[in-house]
């Protein structure tokens, strides 16, 4: 692969996780502010994405599917651009994993058929899968990334940003034992799905920033 090949495509993935991050945040906000006495803190994500409840139920669920999208699509241009055979293939997986927790949540919403018909524990299961998912690709994906950017600052942080993921997701599953004192539950639940955000945007601007030194070397 060229250099020219190789910065492009790596510019390329570094734009889909810019817009998943940004485009996820914008939306949700735009969601929220349609439903009154809707807090940030106190509410669940999801809940946004009920139509009986939201009116802009459709600009969640419509996030959540970007998300997923953008997710394995950024996965796949990044690991082709460093050519990570073997670490690029487990990101790509667990990428996919999240995008379709992602997808299963804004499927499986509160009074969609499948939600009428019992099947309420597939939202669950999406919501797993996408915050569970999603932190263990920050994981991978930083030591991806981290063969683009080169040196140890940004592989500590990601991988900061990954733990503190997952310890906040830790917190949500046993939430009434260990966090209910200390934080409502809107606001550990999102500081577990935050986290994928972060890292996306994080990653995309200094795979940006190296798309441009790359620019400039060649």
């Amino acid at each position: 692969m060229s250099t020219p090949v190789h910065r492009r495509v790596l510019v390329a993935g570094a734009g889909c996780w810019i817009v998943a991050s940004l485009g996820f945040v914008v939306l949700e906000l735009l969601a929220a502010v349609a439903v009154p006495g809707y807090s940030y803190t106190e509410h669940y994500i999801s809940t946004l994405g009920v139509p009986a409840w939201s009116p802009r139920a459709y600009l969640l669920n419509g996030a959540l599917y970007l998300q997923g999208v953008l997710f394995v699509a950024g996965a796949v241009l990044v690991s082709r651009a460093v050519r990570a055979r073997w670490s690029g293939a487990v990101f790509v997986v667990l990428a996919v994993v999240a995008a379709a927790g992602d997808f299963l949540v804004a499927f499986v919403y509160g009074g969609s058929p499948l939600w009428n018909d019992g099947h309420q524990s597939l939202h669950a299961l999406g919501a797993v899968l996408a915050i569970f998912g999603g932190n263990l690709a920050i994981i991978a994906g930083t030591a991806v990334a981290g063969r683009a950017v080169g040196g140890r600052t940004y592989r500590v942080a990601g991988l900061l940003i990954a733990a503190a993921g997952l310890v906040i997701f830790a917190l949500l599953q046993n939430y009434d034992y260990w966090a209910v004192r200390y934080a409502p539950i809107g606001a550990v639940e999102r500081g577990c799905v935050y986290t994928v955000m972060l890292w996306q945007l994080l990653t995309g601007v200094v795979l940006l920033v190296r798309g441009r030194a790359l620019r400039s070397a060649g």
